[in-house]
């Protein structure tokens, strides 16, 4: 299944045509779409973290996500430089309490990479901000909804399950935006957004085919290289979410393990080493 959560219902629009999503009239405080076939489900939260949580939290404690759902946070943003176009975001800042998260950016793509930064209020160019915790700078995106929908959605789903993309619609100047302008600009930029939903649902499905995201025959080999790694349950769920990625994208990550072997960096004497060994393992690979 793939959640989408946007903010405003002209964010939305594109994905109810598109995917024939209907309306659940069961859902009164907030509004949900959904196509069964498809597999999609959308849910319009409201503008601001505390709705944007609400929301997240109370869809995914009804349907109870698995490990091979999807969770899209789309809508429009500002920007601080005069970029335009659509960005993945690969760093999101919460502005009122300084926290930082960081989506995984497993699968290739084309999007322009950003941060961007979550506030409470809408940002506004040339706008004092000194008394927050954290201050916009040049080059970073900003919207009310990302930090939230991460914080929550992350009860119920892996960092490499939730997707933020985001379309600049204005550089802090309010009066240049309006619901009219945001369907066009979601309008403009709907393909090549359709085609990356259609990409990471493809993905899924066929990881959901795949033991735990693990080859049968090499899982007895991903066992005892964590083993002799000395893996933290972090560092285990890290490489677990890697294997998915190298076995869905065909890269030989065996030989590497093979080959750290024979030059006798295995096993190692214990969890510092492991670390460093686990980080060679990673530069290898990518």
């Amino acid at each position: 299944m793939v959640y989408i959560f946007t903010a405003m219902y002209c964010e939305a629009h594109i994905f109810i045509r598109q995917f024939n999503l209907i309306k659940n009239q069961e859902c009164t405080w907030y509004q949900e779409f959904y196509n069964e076939t498809a597999d999609i489900r959308l849910a319009v939260t409201g503008v601001g973290e505390i709705a944007a949580a609400t929301v997240v939290s109370s869809v995914c404690s009804i349907y109870r996500p698995t490990q091979n759902d999807l969770l899209f946070n789309i809508g429009i943003c500002a920007h601080t430089t005069t970029s335009d176009g659509v960005f993945l975001c690969n760093k999101i800042i919460e502005k009122a309490t300084g926290k930082t998260f960081y989506p995984d950016m497993l699968y290739r793509h084309n999007f322009n990479e950003g941060t961007i930064v979550t506030g409470m209020l809408s940002w506004i160019a040339d706008h004092d901000d000194t008394q927050m915790t954290v201050s916009i700078t040049t080059g970073n995106l900003y919207d009310m909804e990302a930090a939230a929908v991460y914080q929550a959605g992350i009860h119920f789903f892996g960092p490499h399950q939730m997707i933020f993309l985001k379309i600049v619609s204005d550089k802090g100047v309010l009066e240049e935006v309006s619901k009219e302008q945001i369907s066009l600009l979601m309008e403009k930029y709907q393909q090549c957004i359709f085609d990356y939903i259609d990409l990471f649902s493809t993905i899924s499905l066929k990881s959901g085919n795949c033991k735990d995201h693990l080859c049968p025959k090499n899982e007895q080999l991903i066992e005892t290289f964590c083993a002799d790694l000395h893996c933290t349950k972090t560092m285990q769920h890290s490489m677990k979410q890697y294997i998915r990625y190298l076995t869905l994208s065909e890269i030989d990550y065996v030989s590497i393990i093979h080959n750290m072997y024979e030059q006798k960096l295995l096993p190692c004497k214990d969890k510092k080493e492991g670390k460093q060994r686990f980080e060679e393992f990673k530069r290898k690979l990518f």
